[in-house]
């Protein structure tokens, strides 16, 4: 990997997962830990890598690694209650067979009252117990969910996107980096609120995913999306860019409920060639670009 390369750093598996993680999110603390730690054009040493990988890195297989701690704690806390509730019913159960059996010796009716009220009392809290662990249970599901796709869109998010950039960078192939921007999304989300802003997002990634079929669409920030393709040439994946930026601007997005229309909205694309494991710079030309092409007006593709 160029990122490697540049800092004369030995291409270990540790250091390539570093440079991956840096290259993904070139606005991540990450990144800018390392931009800080090579300001005026010095190299990121092997001990200085070792450092931010402990800062950033140990961090999140240590947060993954509580998160599972916490499912199996609770998963062996609902199995126990459950296993009490069990007990408890099956010794109510003998008690009344009992008292069945020895009808000479039935006990008044105020101890018997006495003891199921206690049985239901003990029932209910168990109840509880296990819904409240249940609860807890289906909210760690959920951060557990793959943290690589972006729950709105469903494209692949800057995490997912580590194994497309490592194949590129094993294969060396040339390749074409497109990135979209999905216009006035501020605006859409003050107005309207954030899930009408996600559904418009949702409509983005679907006008994608119809011209360029069969591609990894990756969501890079908020209202950004990355294309990468290979083997189509540049003026071809200019065109695709400009089909999906004119069938987008063509929907009639519209409030559920209400019907009511919420305006056009655009977008605009900035693409760049790339080669084998540049993706860094790519994407610093690719982002330069989206930016010219925004300020020359909605709709408009810079390559």
């Amino acid at each position: 990997m160029a990122f490697l390369e540049s800092h004369h750093l030995q291409p270990t598996t540790a250091n390539y997962a570093f440079a991956l993680e840096v290259v993904s999110d070139l606005d991540g603390p990450l990144a800018r830990a390392v931009a800080l730690e090579t300001d005026g054009g010095l190299r990121l040493t092997p001990r200085s890598l070792n450092e931010l990988s402990q800062r950033f890195l140990a961090t999140k297989s240590g947060t993954a690694a509580r998160m599972e701690d916490a499912v199996q704690s609770h998963a062996t806390q609902l199995g126990s209650l459950t296993s009490d509730a069990q007990l408890l019913t099956k010794s109510l159960s003998d008690d009344v067979t009992a008292m069945a059996v020895e009808v000479q010796d039935w006990p008044d009716s105020n101890a018997l009252v006495a003891r199921l009220t206690d049985a239901e009392r003990e029932l209910a809290d168990l109840r509880r117990d296990v819904a409240k662990l249940q609860a807890n249970l289906g909210s760690l599901s959920e951060q557990r969910t793959d943290p690589t796709r972006d729950t709105a869109t469903q494209a692949l998010t800057s995490e997912g996107a580590r194994p497309l950039f490592a194949r590129l960078g094993e294969q060396n192939r040339a390749y074409v980096m497109m990135i979209f921007s999905v216009a006035d999304l501020s605006n859409i989300n003050e107005r309207f609120g954030h899930p009408v802003g996600d559904n418009v997002l949702s409509a983005f990634v679907a006008n994608l995913r119809q011209v360029l079929k069969n591609e990894e669409i990756i969501r890079w920030t908020g209202n950004e999306f990355m294309v990468v393709v290979t083997d189509v040439a540049l003026a071809n994946a200019r065109l695709l860019a400009e089909e999906v930026l004119a069938a987008f601007a063509t929907r009639r997005l519209k409030l559920r409920g209400s019907g009511e229309w919420i305006g056009m909205v655009t977008g605009s694309a900035g693409i760049v060639v790339g080669q084998g494991a540049d993706q860094a710079a790519a994407l610093i030309q690719a982002r330069a670009k989206l930016y010219r092409a925004t300020i020359k007006g909605l709709g408009q593709v810079e390559a």
